[in-house]
């Protein structure tokens, strides 16, 4: 692996900056051809000759290229840490796919954060009295979010920098679940997703950062949904697959006191290239929806780029990588439009 050469191909678009920073990492190691805008013809003669892929959502950006120009691919970087979406069937079974698992840790967990101040102080709300000349300063009290508890589902980087957040800025508790039950982090507790209902029924904020998967999807649903408070907030930055549908509108519509916070949608652009729901979510007040931007700031692609590449790095010189995952259950979820 050490004295092999090697040449990889990178499907998505690049910055400037990415593409400089691409060259100079690997620049006497491998050879790098960037597949964005070319002819169909040409991905595919270049990814024939490629045993690297590095690629940020490969079902789309690869759409018209032969399966058998993925023969070669030994060893695939995902710069994206969300990898449900994606099919692999395209690619040789004894391919190592490698996630970008915490490279959007911080952003996402501060948007996070920032739609639970939203939704506890009813700020979107106070916003659009007073543009109505409602000036209600004594009759809009407001939740404390100080001492409450913040129950995680999912506690990877994610779920981990939100549990920070609050406990460090709010003085709340931390109910998690993960899959083994324990961490090293410090919380209040944590459990397994056996334990779920507990989680639900304790917790003042409910937040989503665990992966999809058939176990997850439709995690919650009319029963997991009665079990939560009726002033909780949900907050879903994961996946819009994890919650089932219709049972969430029904939930907020009969209960106004619930409130949910939505980042990741069940139809989206970046899976099925357009944006639909079947219940009309952002006209209820208790609702507050973002385009799943939650890790979209300023230099967060050049800065996951950069973990992608040296976990390439990595690879190349020694053989092995870090954030393999394991595909033996995998199930692409994604719509097909």
């Amino acid at each position: 692996m050490k004295n092999s050469r090697h040449i990889i191909s990178v499907s998505n678009k690049v910055s400037d900056e990415e593409f400089e920073y691409y060259k100079k990492e690997l620049d006497g190691i491998a050879e790098v051809h960037f597949l964005n805008g070319l002819s169909a013809e040409i991905q595919n003669k270049k990814l024939k000759d490629s045993d690297i892929l590095i690629a940020r959502n490969p079902t789309v950006e690869l759409p018209e290229v032969e399966d058998r120009a993925f023969k070669g691919i030994r060893f695939i970087q995902l710069l994206s840490a969300g990898y449900d979406h994606l099919d692999f069937s395209r690619f040789p079974q004894d391919t190592i796919v490698a996630g970008n698992m915490g490279a959007y840790a911080k952003p996402m967990a501060e948007h996070g954060v920032g739609m639970i101040l939203s939704l506890v102080k009813n700020l979107r709300l106070r916003h659009e009295e007073m543009k109505h000349g409602e000036f209600n300063q004594f009759e809009s009290k407001s939740m404390l979010i100080d001492q409450k508890v913040c129950g995680i589902i999912g506690f990877g980087g994610i779920g981990k920098r939100i549990g920070q957040i609050m406990k460090s800025a709010f003085d709340c508790k931390i109910f998690a679940i993960n899959t083994s039950g324990k961490s090293k982090e410090k919380t209040d507790w944590v459990g397994t997703l056996d334990e779920l209902d507990f989680l639900l029924s304790n917790s003042d904020f409910v937040v989503i950062t665990i992966p999809l998967t058939e176990k997850t999807n439709n995690l919650i649903s009319h029963a997991e949904l009665s079990k939560m408070k009726d002033n909780a907030i949900l907050v879903n930055l994961a996946r819009g697959q994890i919650i089932e549908e219709e049972p969430l509108f029904q939930k907020l519509k009969a209960t106004p006191t619930f409130k949910a916070a939505i980042d990741a949608w069940w139809i989206e652009p970046f899976f099925v290239n357009k944006f639909e729901l079947n219940f009309p979510f952002l006209e209820l007040p208790n609702v507050l929806g973002s385009p799943h931007n939650s890790a979209m700031v300023e230099g967060v692609l050049l800065h996951s780029s950069k973990m992608g590449i040296r976990n390439v790095k990595k690879y190349i010189t020694t053989g092995k990588a870090e954030k393999i995952l394991d595909l033996s259950n995998h199930k692409t979820f994604y719509r097909k439009p």
